[in-house]
């Protein structure tokens, strides 16, 4: 029997839980399994999936209080049915609350017959009592309330609060909870922003030019998957938040120069650095996941680049030799907890504990170390991560430069805003402050 769209987001949401993937990846073979692309079901399953996602540490303080049993030991697929089904009732008018109810009660049946009177009566006792339950008090408990109202884990907002401030903490995790831009990097190696906007808006794209990237285009409201395109096919773009765009021109690397991509991924900012280039020069791309080395070297061939070479390489180990001091330029996109794109990714705070923290920054701090290895006298080197975390961010550049004298923090090029430098010189984006993913980045010269 074919399931329902509630039903195939319960199963995403299991699967999330229990093996920490991540929701983007699942969604499309889903979406391709049952073709729903560009279909409103499609829509609605993605909607439900990142809904819940987003807004579960609120959905799950409300269900607490309305179990009369133990909510936190209960059943993680009932758990999840509960949590669309409220997901619906409380942020999503387009059902009658009766069928919401009966849809939730149609898939516990299905995954677990027993427990479906639950599900009905937890669910319509939140029609009849849901508007009396209280979240804490905003003046007396502010970091609970942040944690409920806005659903983020306790201890990230207790640490946010030290960090930031109540006020900015409260403005991130609002931001989060919101839909990130759809963002794409424009190939100018086969055309300037300019043609490729004007081609977009002839298709009936409706777009906006990013404002700090001279590379980024926003799409508002997409009439179809951008991916699935000619002018996606063909390499006219790439997807890729504005933040990450910005690296590249951080880095700065001249034409003919020579660049080390330590951690690469699947090259969203390695081919770009290609495209400043205007494919003159040479650029070795490092990552330990074979399978990203495959979808780098696919998309370049895709964006028709010819100056990237690639390596198998685990950057927790030292480089060989023959790469000492070889390069103009490092970068080293650092592997991190990503708690700048919980936009994009909202699995990542319910992934991310405090205690793993220490696991990332000493692998941090020994890539940091063995990527320097590499950058030659007067080159460049650059450190940035997807995180808002100091552990990650100005700790392993301080703890860097004080083993290595013969680096210093450099002013960024002026392709970089200055509303994006803080008073370090700093790197810095905001989901709440700039409407892109957080990022940290700081650009080092060796002397």
């Amino acid at each position: 029997m074919k399931k329902s769209i509630r039903h195939l987001a319960v199963d995403i949401l299991d699967q999330i839980q229990r093996s920490n993937a991540f929701a983007g990846q699942l969604l499309d073979e889903c979406l391709d399994a049952n073709e729903l692309s560009s279909t409103a079901d499609g829509r609605l399953l993605t909607h439900l999936v990142y809904g819940v996602l987003r807004l579960r540490g609120h959905l799950d303080w409300i269900l607490a209080k309305l179990c009369h049993g133990n909510w936190e030991k209960m059943d993680e697929s009932i758990k999840n049915i509960l949590r669309v089904g409220l997901f619906q009732l409380k942020f999503n008018n387009r059902l009658p609350a009766f069928a919401v109810v009966d849809e939730a009660v149609k898939v516990a049946k299905i995954i677990d017959a027993a427990k479906s009177g639950l599900v009905n009566a937890l669910l319509r006792n939140y029609l009849r009592h849901g508007s009396s339950i209280a979240f804490p008090s905003p003046e007396k408990h502010p970091a609970e309330f942040i944690a409920a109202f806005h659903s983020h884990p306790l201890w990230l907002i207790k640490s946010w609060i030290k960090i930031f401030g109540i006020q900015d903490t409260q403005a991130i995790c609002a931001a989060n909870n919101g839909m990130p831009p759809l963002t794409l990097r424009v190939n100018t190696l086969k055309i300037s922003r300019g043609e490729l906007q004007e081609k977009l808006t002839a298709a009936g794209y409706n777009l906006l030019e990013t404002p700090f990237s001279p590379d980024g285009l926003i799409l508002n409201n997409p009439v179809s998957p951008i991916q699935k395109t000619g002018f996606f096919q063909d390499g006219y773009l790439r997807l890729q938040d504005e933040a990450s765009q910005l690296i590249s021109y951080l880095l700065n690397p001249k034409s003919a120069e020579s660049i080390l991509d330590v951690c690469a991924g699947t090259g969203g900012k390695t081919t770009h650095l290609a495209a400043i280039l205007k494919n003159n020069g040479n650029i070795l791309a490092a990552d330990y996941d074979l399978k990203k080395i495959e979808e780098l070297k696919k998309d370049a061939l895709r964006l028709d680049i010819n100056i990237i070479e690639t390596s198998h390489a685990d950057l927790t180990n030292r480089l060989p030799e023959s790469l000492n001091e070889k390069f103009d330029h490092v970068l080293v996109d650092a592997p991190c907890t990503g708690l700048g794109t919980l936009r994009r990714n909202p699995e990542i705070k319910w992934h991310t504990t405090a205690v793993n923290l220490p696991g990332f920054t000493r692998t941090q701090n020994t890539v940091l170390q063995n990527a320097s290895l590499a950058v030659k006298r007067g080159g460049h080197l650059v450190y940035c991560t997807c995180s808002l975390m100091p552990q990650e961010n100005e700790n392993v550049i301080n703890n860097f430069l004080k083993l290595n004298a013969h680096f210093s923090a450099c002013p960024p090029p002026e392709s970089i805003s200055p509303q994006l430098i803080d008073s370090n010189g700093y790197f810095r984006t905001f989901p709440h402050l700039h409407n892109m993913d957080g990022f940290f980045a700081v650009r080092l010269t060796r002397t």
